[in-house]
């Protein structure tokens, strides 16, 4: 049974986050699934470091729309997801070295740190890309990473 669940509310009008929003969403709710039944160690390996690849992969994004359009938040911004990213990396390690179990504690905190990010960091900052003219920042071009 699904944890995370889509909102209407939760669309920013930039369909690739948009897409890598809902991505993660089915994400943690596979993560979650995989929890409920027992799943075996490989497979709870395998959906976490999917999760923390598209975790990833959706901040270079979102942090490459804010470089383009020097947004004044980024520094914080950017900050937030990299102690997320660092959560995520270090249970996958604790995992990995079997010093840690995946609850759906875990994929409860997931969705609700996804959900309040989303209607608060993200929305604040597509609110600032409307304000700067970039209301159509579809087209806004995607850095490539520094990282």
């Amino acid at each position: 049974m699904p944890i995370a669940h889509w909102q209407d509310n939760y669309n920013t009008g930039n369909t690739r986050i948009d897409d890598q929003h809902q991505q993660l969403f089915d994400i943690v709710n596979s993560l979650h699934d995989a929890v409920e039944i027992g799943e075996d160690f490989q497979i709870l390996q395998k959906i976490l470091d999917h999760l923390a690849s598209h975790t990833i992969a959706h901040f270079q994004t979102e942090e490459s729309l804010m470089l383009t359009t020097n947004y004044p938040e980024y520094d914080r911004h950017k900050q937030i997801h990299d102690h997320l990213t660092a959560k995520v990396v270090n249970l996958i390690q604790k995992f990995r070295n079997c010093d840690a179990t995946v609850t759906t504690d875990i994929t409860q905190f997931l969705t609700e740190w996804l959900t309040h990010h989303i209607k608060g960091e993200d929305q604040k900052m597509i609110r600032f890309f409307q304000n700067q003219e970039y209301g159509q920042y579809e087209a806004l071009p995607i850095l490539s990473p520094t990282y």
